[in-house]
């Protein structure tokens, strides 16, 4: 299928009024293949995407791991079109979907015992270091990797410009027993599912009981892409405060804080009118009888698992790393890397940095495995060259602008 690019119009309007030109770092136009890839997308189904010319993409972005369940699933539709026939979104007092949804997530998700919502996995992170602070009264936080745009997480991550004054966190790299520490956050699994990264994940558990500190799971992109819903209950190591977001709600906003009673209910301000997102919320109830049903987690993590095995044994130069349901993609060379990322956008799949699965996308596994192979075979023999820009890191140092 060979892909025509002409949005440039929306790429020109977007950076004439769109601070970057993205409303999302990963989306810049910079992270991908620039002047190849498409800037803007005008509709998605399944695990399809249409940009604005009309072209069409098979999807492993999954709208940055949001998309489990498929791009208009007419379940998630017809949920979220009921709220608005009966009042729109957020009503004067507590709506009634709030209490189903969190007692629909304690029988998925057994040791959280409270629970709050908000609308993204950085709101829920942020959160939870709040919500240990007041419990524990202490103020260290030690975090590992990144857990979203708020000032504490970004002091520890590039890029870090704009983040001033002195924050009490500090890098898991420097661990060590503090009587100050009010607890430890990870993401429990990111793309190392070894058996060191589990005895890390068991070793955190007792350091952070020896020291009276809270653990904390990110699970904003794990939860529902790991057998038994999520990283902590299929490992059995159980955290004091657990996030989840991300595919949660099917891809509406939501983020889940949620753990022990006694932490969830310490003295604490976190407050915002849209936690009561009655769409976002009806969206999430549907997704836990999704996730039950046609979408369970196992089965995707057959599916998975088969497309790793048969796309890794294709060619070593381009590899899939990570768990069934999510990874990175690793190449021989930065130079391979931009020419396979262009090539199979041209040849309508779309790819980023990271790449994450879904029962949709495994109707495509064949045709995708057989792209793969004619992309490489045309690489090696010379027979392409660089159309665009090399693509860069969301995480630079420098935002590129234009």
């Amino acid at each position: 299928m060979k892909i025509k690019y002409n949005s440039i119009s929306y790429n020109k309007r977007s950076l004439e009024n769109i601070a970057h030109g993205a409303l999302v770092n990963s989306k810049r136009p910079s992270c991908f293949v620039e002047g190849v890839y498409p800037t803007h997308i005008q509709s998605g189904y399944k695990c399809y995407l249409k940009d604005v010319d009309g072209n069409d993409y098979i999807d492993f972005i999954c709208g940055l791991g949001t998309n489990l369940f498929g791009y208009a699933n007419p379940n998630i539709k017809d949920a979220v079109n009921a709220v608005l026939e009966t009042g729109n979104c957020v009503f004067s007092l507590s709506g009634t979907e709030e209490v189903v949804l969190a007692e629909k997530l304690r029988g998925l998700f057994p040791f959280i015992e409270r629970m709050r919502f908000l609308k993204s996995g950085s709101d829920g992170c942020s959160a939870a270091i709040k919500i240990a602070r007041a419990f524990t009264g202490k103020s260290l936080i030690i975090s590992e990797g990144y857990h979203g745009w708020h000032d504490e997480f970004v002091s520890l991550t590039p890029p870090h410009v704009g983040v001033f004054g002195e924050y009490n966190i500090d890098s898991i790299k420097n661990l060590m027993p503090n009587t100050n520490l009010a607890a430890v956050i990870v993401e429990p699994i990111i793309t190392d599912l070894s058996e060191k990264r589990i005895e890390y994940l068991q070793f955190l558990r007792k350091f952070c009981d020896d020291w009276k500190a809270l653990l904390i799971f990110d699970e904003t992109i794990t939860a529902y892409r790991f057998p038994q819903y999520c990283v902590a209950r299929h490992l059995n190591i159980h955290p004091d405060i657990w996030v989840g977001g991300k595919a949660i709600a099917g891809g509406m906003p939501l983020s889940v804080v949620g753990g022990r009673r006694d932490v969830m209910e310490a003295d604490y301000f976190i407050s915002t009118t849209w936690a009561g997102d009655r769409c976002a919320l009806a969206a999430a109830i549907e997704c836990v009888d999704l996730v039950h049903n046609d979408y369970l987690p196992e089965t995707l993590w057959t599916y998975g698992k088969e497309f790793m095995d048969k796309f890794n044994a294709i060619h070593p130069s381009v590899q899939l790393k990570g768990y069934p349901t999510r990874g990175v993609f690793e190449y021989s060379s930065e130079k391979l890397k931009a020419l396979y990322m262009q090539e199979m956008c041209l040849a309508g799949v779309l790819l980023g940095p990271s790449w994450f699965y879904n029962i949709h996308l495994h109707n495509e596994m064949d045709n995708v495995l057989s792209i793969h192979k004619i992309v490489l075979k045309k690489i090696f023999d010379g027979k392409v060259q660089l159309k665009g820009k090399m693509p860069q890191s969301p995480f630079a140092e420098k935002v590129r602008r234009g």
